[in-house]
């Protein structure tokens, strides 16, 4: 029993705990996101300042890409354009970060407005 003393509907309180359920795991879906979005972004500002110091080299000068534990060397332009590369990769993933993000707030707008239409054709009927 409810506090005003009706009872509760089995398809409204199902209908609601549904709702919470997939809020929580959309929203630590999005917060988990953010975190990568963030992460990808700081990576993004990385690579363009390591391009930027080496573009400012001399031609002359080794540079060496670190493969794990070990340094390759590697010419000049070749590691500017692996860097040009990351840079968009990461710059895709931000996308697909956002569109998913994007989805899922759309799904649970979705979700609600259809609790809302079964709260009030459970209203109508009474």
């Amino acid at each position: 029993m409810a506090a005003t003393g009706h009872a509760v509907d089995p398809d409204l309180a199902n209908a609601f705990a549904e709702l919470s359920m997939k809020k929580i795991q959309a929203e630590s879906q999005i917060r988990l996101s953010n975190v990568q979005i963030e992460s990808l972004n700081r990576k993004i500002q990385h690579t363009a300042l390591v391009e930027h110091e080496v573009a400012s080299l001399p031609s002359e000068t080794k540079v060496y890409k670190a493969v794990g534990r070990m340094f390759l060397l590697q010419k000049q332009n070749q590691l500017i354009e692996s860097l040009k590369s990351k840079q968009q990769s990461f710059a895709e993933k931000i996308k697909s970060l956002e569109a998913s993000k994007e989805y899922l707030q759309r799904n649970i707008e979705e979700f609600k407005n259809n609790v809302r239409e079964l709260v009030m054709t459970k209203q109508s009927s009474r």
